[in-house]
């Protein structure tokens, strides 16, 4: 019996000192290693983007139900975390969930709303999001883009209406929203079904598409995972090519004019991610959801990529690394951990 006592207060205290483990104030950025909040819980945020609103940072991605593959409908809404330096992050709740009780909803449960990117308003003060939606019992082969609206930036979003972007009647694919200096607002896109990159520009209430959209001449056909910045005067644009949940080479290209002619940079991925054995080939086992301009440190840039795990997507994980530029082009080498004063 004592053996037994002593047996089970020796396990209690493993996990309590695991758990505060968990919970340390993390200091370094450890690509495609697990990600825990300030609870010690796992980040729960796929394919998402992040924002600076009041010396705050906020992170929107996906909330992965517990326990469902892609094909029993994981996707639960918009889950959301805050972070005054980037690493430690602060769990915000789900900010849109989908909705539990009508069916006839957008946004039924059973309906697939990936890759959420949020954008403030200053107009009209509010903050959009937007989101891949593929109604219920639908499929991949229609898609929407879904809006949702908030007063604040950790929510709640209310679901607000949806469009079919990229100009045609069977939607758009992976998008990225761009906010230019003028506050201007794009949104790049893969179209369907000819699977062309294009470009539109968004209305002043960033609700609906304001006129036609326009081929991306010098983009790739099938470039998905779109993310934008613009640097000294230069458009950036990192993406990938289109193989489902499997990872493949990222693609990077840049313009003077948002508008106009784009030039290919090829990969701009280098080195080798030891925990999943990929390498550039592979975008470390990962594929773009977003570019991070970190505020109070020139010309400094994070690019986050999701290691995808379709079988039991709560379990992917989040792959950060600075992206350094030579000659105008960007470069993104692994590292197995940084931290942010590491880079100029």
């Amino acid at each position: 019996m004592k053996k037994t006592i002593l047996s089970l207060l020796l396990l209690v205290a493993t996990i309590a000192i695991h758990g505060n483990d968990k919970k340390k104030r993390q200091i370094e950025f450890k690509p495609a290693q697990e990600w825990f909040d300030t609870n010690g819980h796992p980040i729960n945020a796929h394919g998402g983007g992040v924002i600076y609103f009041k010396k705050t940072y906020y992170w929107y991605g996906e909330h992965k139900l517990k326990g469902k593959s892609e094909k029993q409908f994981a996707d639960g809404g918009i889950h959301c975390y805050s972070s005054k330096d980037l690493i430690n992050w602060k769990d915000e709740g789900i900010v849109l969930s989908v909705d539990y009780k009508n069916e006839n909803s957008d946004i039924a449960y059973g309906c697939i709303l990936e890759r959420p990117k949020v954008v403030y308003n200053n107009k009209n003060k509010q903050f959009v999001a937007y989101f891949k939606l593929y109604l219920k019992g639908v499929g991949y082969k229609v898609s929407n883009v879904g809006v949702a609206v908030s007063d604040n930036p950790n929510g709640p979003f209310t679901y607000h209406h949806k469009f079919h972007g990229g100009g045609s009647p069977y939607g758009s694919g992976d998008f990225s929203m761009f906010q230019d200096d003028n506050g201007e607002l794009y949104h790049l896109t893969v179209r369907k079904p000819d699977k062309a990159f294009v470009i539109g520009k968004m209305d002043s209430d960033y609700y609906y598409p304001d006129g036609e959209y326009q081929i991306c001449g010098g983009v790739d056909a099938h470039t998905e995972a779109p993310a934008v910045i613009k640097r000294k005067g230069t458009y950036h644009l990192l993406g990938s090519g289109s193989s489902g949940w499997n990872p493949n080479a990222a693609r990077s290209f840049t313009t003077n004019n948002l508008l106009g002619e784009w030039t290919s940079h090829g990969n701009p991925c280098k080195g080798i991610n030891p925990i999943d054995k990929m390498g550039p080939e592979k975008t470390f086992s990962g594929q773009a959801s977003y570019i991070i301009n970190v505020r109070g440190k020139k010309d400094t840039y994070i690019a986050m990529f999701d290691i995808w795990k379709p079988q039991l997507p709560i379990t992917g994980r989040y792959i950060w690394l600075p992206i350094q530029f030579k000659n105008n082009k960007m470069s993104i080498v692994w590292r197995d951990s940084w931290r942010l004063n590491n880079f100029k």
